[in-house]
Formats: C-alpha cells, sequence, structure tokens
C-alpha cells in the first residue's frame, strides 16, 4: 500500500517490548515491493551486538537489492524495558565505528567484539586449534552498494559523532525551524573540522494531516511528547527553546510514562495546543505542505513523516490525504 501510494520509504521502529522485529518486518515489505526503500529508526548498542546488527542489516540489504537504511541511536524505550538508560556517547562512538567496519566488508580484532557484560567469558585459545583473532562479514555480496548507517542524534556531541562515522545524519529535535537550523549547523561544523563532506540529513516530523485541527493535534500528540522527552535528556539540545517550551519540556520529561510510550498518557497530558502546533504539524494539506517545504529549504535531504498508523478513523483519514494530497503538493515544490 505504501509503495503503490507514492512513498520513498518506511522506517520502522526496534523495541523490542513495544513491537515486533523491525528487521523481520523491513524483509517481509523487501520482499512484497519493488522500490520502497526500508529501514530502522532506530536500534541501539545494547540490545543488538555490533556484529549482529552489521550482519542482520547487510542480510536485509541483500534482501531487497539495496533498498535499506540502518539507523543507529543511543536508545530510548528499548532500554528502558530492560531497566537500562542509554549507552554513553563514548560507547556509543565504538559501536558506530565496528558496524561501519564490519559493514564495509573489513575486519573487527575480536577484543573490539567481547560484550563486556556480566557472564560473557573471553575465549580459551587453547581449546581450540586455531582462534580467530578477528571477524568479518565473509558473506557480503561485493555487487550491493553497502548498507547506509544513518545516526540518529539529538545534542551536539551526539550530533558531532554522527557527522564523523554515520552516512546519513537525522534528527529528533521536532519541527522548530531554529532547533533544526542549529543541529543542521552542528552537523556541517562537526564535519567540517574532521575532514569529511556533510553528509546527508534527516529530519523525523510529527505530521497529521487532517482539516480537523483538534483530531490532527491529538493525532500527532504521542510523537511530540516523545521528542520532548528526548529533548529533555539533552541540556544543549533544548537550549535554543523559548521559555515556555523549556518549561513545557520539562513538564513532560517529569511526567513521562514509558509504558505509554509512543500513546497517550501523562505525558500528553502536559502538552498544551501551542507547543504542538510548533513542534509538530498538523493541519490541512496546504498548511502541511507550507511548513515542510521551509523545514526542507534548511539544507534536509530527507523527510521522516511520523504518521500514526493508517489503521482506522483520524489517523486512516490522515494517511490517505497524506498520500492523495500531501505528497503531490511535496513533489511540486
Amino acid at each position: 500500500m505504501v509503495e503503490a501510494d507514492g512513498w520513498d520509504g518506511v522506517m520502522l521502529f526496534d523495541s523490542q517490548s513495544l513491537i515486533g522485529d523491525p528487521y523481520v518486518a523491513m524483509t517481509l515489505a523487501a520482499t512484497a515491493t519493488r522500490r520502497l526503500g526500508v529501514g530502522v529508526g532506530v536500534t541501539n548498542p545494547v540490545t543488538r551486538h555490533a556484529a549482529v546488527t552489521a550482519s542482520v542489516a547487510a542480510s536485509v540489504q541483500a534482501a531487497s537489492g539495496g533498498r535499506a537504511v540502518v539507523g543507529l541511536g543511543r536508545g530510548n524505550s528499548s532500554l528502558a524495558f530492560l531497566g537500562a538508560a542509554p549507552a554513553s556517547l563514548a560507547a556509543f562512538e565504538e559501536y558506530l565505528q565496528v558496524v561501519q567496519a564490519l559493514l564495509s566488508g573489513n575486519a573487527a580484532p575480536v577484543e573490539a567484539l567481547l560484550p563486556r557484560r556480566e557472564g560473557v567469558r573471553p575465549l580459551d585459545p587453547s581449546s581450540l586449534g586455531r582462534a580467530p583473532d578477528e571477524a568479518r562479514l565473509q558473506w557480503l555480496d561485493p555487487s550491493l552498494p553497502k548498507t547506509p548507517v544513518e545516526v540518529a542524534a539529538t545534542g551536539p556531541k551526539a550530533i558531532a559523532i554522527g557527522a564523523r562515522w554515520g552516512d546519513r545524519l537525522s534528527f529528533s529535535v521536532g519541527a522548530v525551524q531554529q532547533s533544526l537550523a542549529r543541529s543542521i549547523a552542528l552537523a556541517r561544523a562537526a564535519a567540517e573540522a574532521c575532514g569529511r563532506p556533510a553528509p546527508p540529513l534527516t529530519a523525523y516530523v510529527a505530521v497529521a494531516v487532517l482539516n480537523d485541527q483538534v483530531a490532527a493535534r491529538r493525532l500527532v500528540a504521542p510523537d511530540v511528547a516523545m521528542h520532548a522527552h528526548i529533548g529533555a535528556m539533552s541540556a544543549a539540545a533544548s537550549a535554543g527553546l523559548s521559555e515556555a517550551d523549556r518549561r513545557t519540556t520539562e513538564d513532560v520529561a517529569a511526567a513521562y510514562d514509558m509504558t505509554r510510550h509512543g500513546r497517550h498518557g501523562a505525558q500528553t497530558e502536559a502538552l498544551e495546543d501551542d507547543f504542538i502546533d510548533t513542534h509538530a504539524i498538523a493541519g490541512s494539506p496546504s498548511y502541511c505542505a507550507e511548513r515542510l517545504r521551509a523545514l526542507a529549504a534548511l539544507g534536509l535531504d530527507r523527510l521522516v513523516l511520523m504518521m500514526a498508523p493508517p489503521v482506522k478513523g483520524g489517523a486512516r483519514r490522515s494517511y490517505e490525504t497524506a498520500s492523495a494530497e500531501l505528497l503531490p503538493k511535496l513533489r511540486e515544490g
């Protein structure tokens, strides 16, 4: 349906307690389509070992004929349901380097791959005739392009890591032009500092396309709360917000109910209409097109529209309107 309706791709969450495995879904999607891009947005350094992430991402790349992308972030709901905080910046950067090496067909020393976790013991080389000292994906198909790694970042330090190691870089700071412009500037400066061209840039934006703005706000509210929750984790990321928006972000973070992640709950009750209107795009097709064009003009290469699953009711109408009316307007512009 998504391919037939003209979309370029679909991104799937990786949160084991809240949704089925995204790599299985990506493979099913790839085999049911011919041109649709498929991606995970995003996986993390804790629930999936770097070698496993590289292997499954390359497997989907092969199954799709080169249409996959793997998004990597520090972790959020997937780790919360294990009682864990997001991975440290240092661990995240190390993880990225290993995944990139393996997806490029290069070797990684086994010392860099050994999980530093209780109960994991190093191999005794004397137990084998010859123990491996490095790992690589020996089965990679050289005729396929490397699976692109898209680094998800919010704060300036994570953005700098993404600029150093990512094939792409994505932002989850909502639809505020000033916040996105600041993130783009940070990414470009970080890339220049390490002698790399700035990677293609993506923004995740909560969108609902309905003429009934009250209903549209309700559809985007869970994603707005999610972005506020993520943004509150980085003081630097929220530095550019107005005083009113900063207070709302703090209220959402304090009220956030992870058991209702991505759904309505205490976190959405803390949102006011003005905050939703600023941090998401909810309204008529013409209004949404104008707002999205303005974001793209900041220097973004891709927009991921976070929309409620089009199962029924307003969510279904929003998706159908976006497909039939919003997409053509964006293609024109």
